[in-house]
């Protein structure tokens, strides 16, 4: 007999989380391709225990489709194209759609030129932003991306909503050992993890954000009406700038608070700005840049530890969380749970669970 209800608690393997993302947003009319890329991005987001980035977010996703907040169509056309850089406009895709062609690409020119980079306009948001430099990690390059975001953190000594928290991520290969993953948001923490609290009701830190008054809360609700704060005070506002202008205003996007917001009245485009770059060692580097890294990382496996373990780098928790994912599904959160069950049943999706 056939079981189409998730279970809250019970663990489910990532090829069929997967399997119902794809089913799901084909009975959205994504095409197939267009749905194996987002299903496997929010996938690999949940792998890694990136939760508030993965399935549970596709609900939403949904909602705009339903919508007509994304073009399921778009023509993603390269604008302008040199020998070190192309301009992409988005078409207003599904962001990890448009995310993926630019990475892609960048990709691909990286091979001739050593160092592509891509700017992206007319997109919406894509998700985690890890995902997109592990494409380049897995072929033995160096990935790297940064965007803006609708505007959430005041600048520095101001008291309006001017900078997103804008992410930025990069991913970098050795022959051996898994990639090392840099990944961050600009401000203390990443919005979704206070909206991730409103949903569980819980409450946050006194140092993540502020309220409409400028005050510290606890209330992630009036931390979402209020303001983020920057991570590492005014570098965490500087780099949030720097990136607002070298993925925005750049790219011919949108920036500072101009930056469209995921649940717009109108269904517009976000018109977020993207950048992405990809480096292959093997046109930049004299000599055996996987081996290299290699040695670099083990000597840091070997250099001396201030607790307990090794010392860590940067992406061993998503390489430990993931290897438990792997070998025993999932966890979803609850609400994701009930979420995506409403959701196979608003579409008609029947799997098997």
């Amino acid at each position: 007999m056939e079981n189409n209800d998730l279970q809250k608690g019970k663990r489910i393997s990532s090829e069929k989380l997967k399997e119902i993302g794809v089913r799901l947003l084909t009975a959205a009319k994504v095409s197939g391709q267009q749905a194996q890329i987002v299903a496997d991005c929010f996938a690999e987001a949940d792998l890694c225990g990136v939760s508030t980035h993965g399935m549970a977010v596709l609900p939403a996703h949904l909602k705009k489709i339903h919508r007509g907040g994304y073009n399921l169509a778009p023509d993603m056309a390269v604008v302008k194209q040199t020998a070190a850089f192309a301009q992409v406009d988005a078409d207003n895709a599904i962001g990890a759609v448009s995310a993926v062609f630019c990475m892609e690409k960048a990709i691909e020119m990286s091979k001739e030129s050593g160092v592509y980079t891509v700017f992206c306009k007319n997109a919406n948001t894509y998700g985690p932003a890890f995902y997109y430099p592990l494409l380049a990690a897995r072929q033995g390059l160096i990935g790297m991306t940064f965007c803006n975001s609708p505007a959430a953190m005041p600048v520095w000594n101001g008291k309006d909503r001017l900078l997103g928290t804008n992410p930025f991520a990069v991913a970098i290969p050795s022959k051996s050992h898994a990639p090392i993953i840099f990944d961050m948001a600009t401000s203390k923490v990443a919005k979704s993890k206070i909206n991730e609290a409103r949903l569980n009701n819980q409450t946050i830190p006194d140092d993540w954000a502020l309220d409409e008054h400028g005050d510290p809360t606890t209330d992630p609700v009036e931390a979402i009406r209020g303001l983020m704060l920057p991570m590492g005070g005014f570098k965490g506002y500087g780099l949030a700038l720097t990136i607002d202008i070298l993925s925005g205003v750049i790219s011919g996007a949108s920036y500072l608070s101009n930056v469209g917001k995921f649940y717009s009245q109108d269904n517009s485009c976000m018109d977020v700005g993207q950048t992405f770059i990809a480096i292959d060692p093997s046109v930049v580097f004299d000599g055996d840049f996987p081996a290299v890294m290699d040695g670099y990382i083990e000597q840091i496996r070997r250099s001396r530890a201030a607790g307990d373990g090794s010392p860590v780098l940067p992406g061993d928790n998503k390489k430990r969380i993931r290897a438990d994912n792997v070998a025993n599904g999932i966890a979803l959160p609850d609400a994701a749970v009930e979420s995506l069950n409403a959701c196979m049943v608003e579409y008609g999706v029947n799997i098997s669970i």
